[in-house]
C-alpha cells in the first residue's frame, strides 16, 4: 500500500494454501531458536547493519545515503548518456558458503549487472533472469515447498532478490510485486525480504525517479551485493519494524525418502515494517508493509517406507505482503493501482 498526498495504493501478493504447495521459494538451510531476532521495534538508517542478534553466518547491509559517483559519462548496450550518476542505495546480503549457492548467485548477477530502467519503466527479475533451468546456467540447489525444504535449478537465487529489493526499497523506487518466503530466513531482515517464482511470482519495482537508474550488482562466496545508481530525490531513507505479532508455533513432521532435508523449527508471525522518506531534515513521506510467516516445522527425515507419512497438521496458508498503509511519499503515481496477486506454479528460487 502506498499513499502520496492522501491517495493509499494497495500492493498485495498472496498466495493460497494450494499454491503455496505449488511454489518453490528460495532458501538456504537457516538454522536458529524462534527467538534469535526477536528484537523490540527498532530503526535503520540503512547505514548500520540489519543483522540481528542469533543471526545465521553472513551480514545484511544497507546504505540508504547515496554519494555522487563523478561527471557525466557515457556508455553502450542501452546505457544511459549524459545522466550524472549517485548512488541512491548499496545493500549486502551475507550467506553460508555452498557450492550450489554461490553458482546460483553468480549467474543471476551476471544477468542483471549493467542494465539500466528508464524512467517510468519497471524492472522485473523472472524477465531479467529468465527461468532458473540448466540450460539457463543454473544449478540444483535448495529450496521451499510446500513448507519444506527440497532440491531444484536455482537454489540459492532469493539472495539476489533480497538484495534487490533492499537496494530498491533504499533507493526510494516504487516496488510492484514481491512476495516473502513462505517461513522466515533467520539472515535476512523481518518483512525486507523477497522471493521468486517462475511463472508465479516476480520481484518488481517501477522507476518513478524521472531519471535512468543503473544496476551494479556483484557477488563472491559469501556475499551478494547490489546498488542502485541514479538521481538522488531524498537525502535519507530509514527502515522501521515493530514487534512480532500473531505468533504460532511450528509443528513435528516426519518425511521419508531420499529427497527429505531435515529442518530446525521456527516460529509463525506476522511483522509491519516502515519506510520513511528524508529531505531536508524532515519526514515527507511514510509506508508501512505488513508480511505474514507460516511457522518452519521441524522436519525428521526417515527411510522410506509403506507407513511413512508427513505430518497433516503441520500449518500451510498464503505468505507474502499486504502492501503499505501509508502517508505521504512525493513523486508517487497520481493513479492508484492494485497489482493482482500472484497465482503460484512453476519453479522458485532459493535465497
Amino acid at each position: 500500500m502506498r499513499r502520496a498526498h492522501g491517495r493509499t495504493v494497495t500492493t498485495r501478493t498472496a498466495l493460497t494454501s494450494a499454491a503455496v504447495a505449488a511454489v518453490l521459494a528460495l532458501t538456504g538451510v537457516a538454522a536458529g531458536s524462534a527467538a534469535a531476532d526477536d528484537r523490540p521495534a527498532g530503526v535503520e538508517d540503512g547505514r548500520g547493519a540489519a543483522q540481528g542478534p542469533g543471526r545465521t553466518p553472513g551480514t545484511t547491509q544497507g546504505t540508504a545515503q547515496g554519494t555522487a559517483q563523478g561527471a557525466a559519462h557515457g556508455t553502450t548496450s542501452g546505457k544511459a548518456v549524459g545522466e550524472t550518476r549517485q548512488q541512491l542505495s548499496s545493500f549486502t546480503v551475507g550467506f553460508p558458503a555452498a557450492s550450489y549457492r554461490t553458482h546460483n548467485i553468480a549467474r543471476a548477477v551476471e544477468l542483471i549487472n549493467g542494465a539500466v530502467v528508464r524512467p517510468g519503466e519497471t524492472w522485473s527479475f523472472n524477465q531479467a533472469v529468465g527461468e532458473r533451468t540448466e540450460e539457463n546456467g543454473f544449478v540444483d540447489g535448495i529450496m521451499i515447498n510446500d513448507g519444506r525444504y527440497v532440491k531444484s535449478p536455482g537454489g540459492g537465487v532469493s539472495a539476489v532478490a533480497t538484495t534487490m529489493y533492499n537496494a530498491m526499497f533504499f533507493a526510494g523506487l516504487k516496488p510492484v510485486e514481491h512476495g516473502a518466503h513462505s517461513f522466515y530466513i533467520e539472515r535476512y531482515p523481518e518483512g525486507r525480504e523477497a522471493t521468486v517464482a517462475w511463472g508465479a511470482l516476480d520481484l518488481r519495482w517501477q522507476n518513478d525517479s524521472g531519471h535512468p537508474v543503473t544496476i551494479r550488482a556483484a557477488s563472491n562466496d559469501t556475499s551478494v551485493t547490489i546498488s542502485l545508481l541514479g538521481t538522488k530525490r531524498y537525502d535519507e531513507i530509514r527502515a522501521t519494524k515493530g514487534p512480532r505479532t500473531h505468533v504460532t508455533p511450528p509443528t513435528k513432521r516426519t518425511v521419508a525418502g531420499p529427497t527429505c532435508e531435515a529442518q530446525t523449527p521456527l516460529e509463525g508471525f506476522d511483522v509491519s515494517v516502515g519506510r520513511v522518506f528524508v529531505r531536508g531534515g524532515q519526514e515527507v513521506g511514510r509506508e508501512t508493509f505488513r508480511t505474514h510467516y507460516t511457522p518452519r516445522d521441524e522436519i525428521t527425515c526417515v527411510p522410506e517406507s509403506p507407513t511413512a507419512t508427513t505430518d497433516p497438521t503441520g500449518p500451510t496458508g498464503p505468505t507474502g505482503l499486504t502492501g503499505p498503509s501509508t502517508s505521504a511519499a512525493p513523486g508517487a503515481p497520481a493513479t492508484p493501482t492494485t497489482p493482482a496477486a500472484p497465482t503460484a506454479s512453476g519453479t522458485q528460487g532459493a535465497p
